[in-house]
């Protein structure tokens, strides 16, 4: 029997842990909290906002219209004179401008300046680091150094609560920095989770302290005076008579109102060529912000996984200006300490003297009594309270409750009944015997399927192959396989034309794979073969035959630094082979199954090779049309290789071009493959997508239990982002993911070079 503990003892020990736990405040923990109350803001939904506050997006649109980004700085200039012309109220710039010589020879920096002047409404955004080594010398622009705060309660309290600080600020040239109405850092600061549920209102630089773009601009919108803006130390910050609660470290909690596309856009090329009316913008703050396509100023936050940069300014705008502050109880700490020893004190002396089921509704109700009063003081009253540690110290009561002793009895009858009670809670708790079950799930490696007018015309051929094993899987059964002699059947070979053969590599999907010699030049070849004795359909034998010179005349074509090179062509007997490169290294599926750990930047140098040699073959007129890890070759310095184009059409060849005929390996088929449509260079950059998406996520987008599901997720199903699976994993990556991995051919990246060349951006 279980020793069983007095109940206000063990419930007094249970509320010293959660009281300790709490004081701790241990990271995991934290953590949880946090997730707590981002599932608040899901619960609480979208609100509606005022229609004071407009972004401006410099988006696709914009950059098809007046040019590609970076716009010189009279085109900018351009875009503040339209926007002045709508009569804002304010204007906050979320763009950051360097120092650029060729700009200041041109005029351009000096236009922009005037414009910003004009103006005389607009507050214009720098960064500053934290982890940069300071430069020694540098001198400050007059422009920031009268942004800074200058009414300050107390300085001294910053040694006690010292703000956010930077290492080295990165302000604009001094034409630009005096030229606006005031400036504000842009620094958005996401938490240890990669999630953004803060934002900085204050940094500390060489001893001064310095406003968010937010709080600058937000006073200038109120008609507040610079001296009138000020810092009550560790606790808020002040706009005239409106106080802006923040945190110890001068951070403000956001209360978001919504996902992405909660705040009204407009794209800046309709502002430029005058296609929005001027009471859209009139005495309204505009945000003006960079949310093109491969933009990096991308977030995640409690409500969406991907809000662009200038909304989260939009939401910290949108909190200062209305007062939608989302609050923290005052005296947390104390208040917190008093529930949690209220609910362990009435626990340990109410609890023990009710029966067990007693006990375990009283907790519940307390439970349920704080998630719902937590959550009526969060959506109504924009109140964060913090719910875990009680909850959790409740969550230990309940589990703790069947280990005490009832108080209701007295003397040994009442000791015995409990133990026949517990005893006989113990009995009905007992655990069924374990069950085990062993499941197998087996995708093929290998499938072809011929469809005429949406009909399967002559059935479904699957066949697997696998790389390594003593059998070769054809449609008449089994034939044995010796890897160790190079034995096919009984016939035993030892070259291959004039190419000795040395040991066998494995299988591929037509065949074996042997390490061969050309003793001619005592140079190592791969060697790749098929059977053709084995195959009883002659329509088929000849097939494949017609493929595999195919794959010698596509892949001869090719010379490119990333393509296996073919040497020769040949049958020995009744096996016809492909003399190649031969390759030392993994192949890429192989290091995907052993858990390759490249950094992201390694990783876009790798998909850039593939990319290449791929763009290389269309450019050439070859369909690669079986694009997999299997397929690439990782050498030394992780150099790549393309092999097999052994099911590659070639687009000039009419004779090649069969409509209706879908050749691949499922897992990285392209949807218009499997629909048995025209197939062009687009299918490869499905396949390179799906690639791309195993490499960053270790797992394959497109999943099924059977053959029928995995073609159905294929043509139907939208993979979760990778991101979603790996929150390390950079959100402009989701973007090109998807962009590769759309059904319609038309909405995808239409080159193989249009991918590379994004990732060679990022690098």
């Amino acid at each position: 029997m279980i020793k069983r503990f007095s109940g206000f003892i063990l419930y007094i020990l249970i509320t010293i842990l959660v009281v300790s736990l709490y004081l701790d405040r241990h990271d995991s923990l934290e953590k949880l909290e946090l997730f707590l109350q981002d599932k608040m803001f899901l619960l609480r939904g979208k609100k509606e906002v005022a229609q004071d506050i407009v972004i401006v997006s410099i988006d696709d649109a914009s950059l098809s219209e007046i040019g590609e980004w970076p716009w010189d700085r009279n085109k900018t200039a351009r875009l503040i004179d339209a926007i002045s012309a709508h009569d804002p109220r304010a204007v906050l710039f979320n763009l950051t401008f360097g120092s650029s010589e060729y700009q200041d020879a041109l005029g351009y920096t000096d236009s922009l300046a005037a414009s910003m002047k004009k103006a005389g409404n607009l507050t214009l955004g720098y960064y500053f680091s934290q982890t940069e080594l300071p430069v020694d010398g540098s001198v400050l622009p007059d422009g920031l150094i009268k942004s800074a705060y200058h009414s300050i309660g107390n300085p001294m309290s910053f040694s006690r609560y010292p703000p956010t600080g930077a290492s080295i600020v990165y302000p604009p040239p001094s034409k630009l920095a005096d030229a606006p109405a005031t400036l504000g850092f842009i620094n958005i600061m996401p938490d240890v989770d990669h999630s953004v549920r803060w934002q900085p209102l204050i940094v500390g630089y060489r001893g001064e302290f310095y406003p968010s773009a937010q709080i600058s601009v937000a006073a200038y919108f109120m008609g507040i005076k610079s001296h009138d803006i000020g810092v009550n130390v560790g606790k808020s910050i002040l706009l005239g008579g409106r106080e802006i609660p923040t945190d110890r470290m001068g951070r403000m909690n956001i209360n978001f109102n919504g996902p992405e596309n909660t705040f009204k856009y407009y794209s800046a090329a309709d502002i430029l060529n005058g296609r929005v009316s001027a009471r859209e913008l009139s005495g309204k703050l505009v945000i003006v912000g960079y949310t093109a396509f491969a933009s990096t100023d991308v977030f995640s936050c409690p409500v969406s996984r991907n809000i662009p940069g200038v909304e989260l300014t939009a939401n910290v705008l949108e909190n200062i200006i209305h007062g939608n502050l989302l609050k923290g109880i005052t005296n947390l700490t104390r208040i917190n300490l008093g529930v949690i020893i209220f609910i362990g004190l009435f626990s340990a002396l109410v609890l023990p003297r009710m029966s067990l089921l007693n006990r375990l509704a009283v907790l519940l109700l307390f439970l349920v009594v704080l998630i719902n009063m937590s959550y009526v003081m969060f959506s109504a009253f924009n109140t964060s309270a913090k719910v875990l540690y009680p909850g959790l110290e409740i969550l230990v009561l309940m589990l703790s409750a069947p280990l005490m002793r009832t108080g209701s009895g007295s003397g040994a009858s009442g000791e015995e009944e409990d133990d026949l009670d517990y005893e006989a809670l113990l009995s009905s708790s007992q655990a069924l015997p374990a069950a085990a079950w062993e499941s197998q799930n087996q995708t093929p490696q290998y499938v072809e399927t011929v469809v005429a007018n949406g009909r399967t015309n002559r059935g479904q051929v699957t066949k697997t192959m696998p790389l390594s094993g003593s059998v070769m899987v054809t449609d008449q059964g089994t034939l044995p396989v010796d890897t160790s002699s190079g034995t096919i059947g009984a016939e035993t070979l030892d070259h291959f034309g004039r190419y000795r053969l040395v040991q066998p590599l494995g299988k591929g999907a037509m065949g074996m794979v042997y390490k061969g010699l050309d003793p001619a030049i005592d140079r190592p070849v791969a060697l790749k073969t098929i059977r053709l004795d084995q195959i009883l359909d002659p329509a088929e034998s000849s097939e494949l035959r017609e493929r595999l010179m195919r794959e010698a005349k596509a892949a001869g074509k090719l010379s490119h630094p990333n393509i296996v090179t073919i040497y020769d062509v040949g049958e020995q007997g009744s096996v016809q082979y492909i003399a190649m490169e031969y390759l030392a290294g993994s192949t890429l599926e192989l290091l995907i199954k052993n858990g390759l750990n490249w950094d992201y930047k390694t990783l876009s140098k790798v998909m850039i090779q593939i990319c290449d040699a791929i763009d290389y073959a269309h450019e050439n007129g070859i369909v690669h049309r079986d694009i997999k890890p299997a397929n690439i070759m990782i050498m030394e310095g992780n150099k790549i290789k393309v092999m097999d184009f052994g099911i590659a059409r070639l687009d000039k060849s009419a004779s090649m071009t069969q409509t209706g005929t879908a050749l691949g390996t499922p897992n990285y088929i392209s949807p218009e493959q499997l629909k048995g449509q025209q197939v062009d260079r687009r299918s490869d950059i499905f396949s390179v997508g799906v690639v791309f998406y195993e490499l960053l996520t270790g797992e394959k987008p497109f999943k099924g239990d059977t053959l029928s599901a995995l073609i159905y997720s294929i043509l139907h199903v939208n993979p979760p982002a990778p991101s979603e699976l790996n929150l390390d994993i950079p959100r402009i990556f989701d973007k090109i993911i998807a962009k590769a991995l759309v059904k319609d051919p038309d909405l995808r990246f239409q080159t193989a070079k249009d991918l590379a060349e994004i990732l060679r951006k990022l690098i």
